[in-house]
């Protein structure tokens, strides 16, 4: 029996095990997913992944297909390229989009093995590989002599940072501005999630080797995660976001980490995790940067935005309260004027 089959056997064992273990906490998990639908939620009704753009296809360099959508397309004044976070889609930006219709062209797209893009090899799930993927969305979405904002929320943050260190001799020329929104430079594998510092350690271990054994059985992953929807929207609200998070909002985010490929997943976490400096954010220094952290950010926490802020010493550092790592969908009004603040200074820049 060879390896990948001995771990996908593995995995389906231990499924059913916890299963039939997790059977006397049913009635505790109901109890839980009705606390949090009961939840006062504004965005109650919101049409989340209702607004679409022009759409046009990328290939990244590896021959990829990757998907991205032009809001203004015919703007070519100012280009802001959003970049989305792990296990999510462009349509994470769905207040963003809304409120900055108007302030140019916005160009959305879907990182590899996630939405409407496609997966691609293995091997490229990594972070080495962002980079390559941002500039072929650029070159295909923005005209050439288009100053551009880079826009990222947590791994599209670190997209925009290794993009930054890649290409230098843009920032500050045509790549005029960036935003970087709950994100780390690096040092993720040390993130407790809230655990106590014992189990914490113990899983920095563990979790890479068991990303690895997820990764080999991911077909058979895929055809199993839906049935825990419940369990992962619980999940998703005690680590992605705040204590007064939207259900809406929860399940929304929940619905894209269900659809995103099992592969993307545990091997962009493995890469996040094990690589000890994603960026010295040297280059960054060059072009207006703002940071945005938030306070309860249990993914990328506060000091992570501080450390990004201190090796830009130029850079704009603003801390949104009350919200978790999601929050552009938990504070939306706050995350959308702060962006429309560092878009507005570039417009300056670039017709002064």
């Amino acid at each position: 029996m060879g390896r990948a089959a001995r771990t996908s056997r593995t995995i389906l064992a231990a499924t059913a095990l916890g299963a039939g273990a997790a059977g006397a906490g049913l009635a505790a998990q109901r109890r839980a997913v009705r606390r949090l639908q009961l939840r006062p939620d504004p965005y109650a009704g919101e049409p989340f992944g209702s607004l679409r753009g022009r759409p046009v296809p990328v290939r990244a360099g590896d021959g990829t297909r990757l998907y991205a959508e032009i809001d203004g397309a015919d703007r070519t004044d100012l280009a802001v390229v959003f970049s989305h976070g792990w296990t999510l889609t462009q349509d994470s930006w769905h207040f963003q989009r809304k409120a900055l219709r108007g302030l140019g062209r916005l160009v959305f797209w879907d990182q590899r093995g996630h939405g409407r893009s496609d997966g691609g090899a293995r091997d490229g799930y990594a972070l080495p590989g962002l980079a390559g993927d941002l500039a072929a969305v650029i070159e295909r979405t923005v005209p050439e002599d288009t100053p551009v904002v880079l826009v990222g929320h947590s791994m599209g943050g670190m997209t925009v940072m290794r993009y930054a260190d890649r290409h230098p001799d843009l920032i500050g020329r045509r790549i005029v501005a960036a935003g970087l929104l709950c994100t780390s430079s690096g040092g993720l594998g040390e993130v407790d999630l809230g655990l106590p510092a014992l189990l914490a350690r113990g899983t920095h271990r563990v979790l890479p080797r068991a990303l690895r054994a997820a990764g080999a059985g991911s077909p058979l992953i895929e055809k199993v995660r839906h049935l825990g929807r419940d369990g992962s929207m619980l999940i998703e609200d005690l680590i992605a976001f705040g204590p007064d998070a939207s259900p809406a909002a929860v399940a929304f985010a929940e619905q894209m980490m269900t659809e995103t490929r099992m592969d993307a997943l545990t091997d962009f976490f493995r890469s996040m995790i094990t690589h000890r400096e994603i960026s010295d954010c040297a280059a960054l220094g060059r072009a207006d940067t703002l940071v945005i952290g938030a306070e309860h950010d249990a993914l990328t926490p506060v000091e992570h935005s501080l450390r990004i802020a201190t090796r830009v010493p130029s850079a704009r550092l603003e801390v949104v309260p009350g919200a978790g790592h999601m929050a552009m969908l938990e504070r939306p009004s706050v995350v959308s004027d702060h962006l429309g603040d560092l878009i507005e200074r570039a417009r300056k820049t670039v017709t002064d």
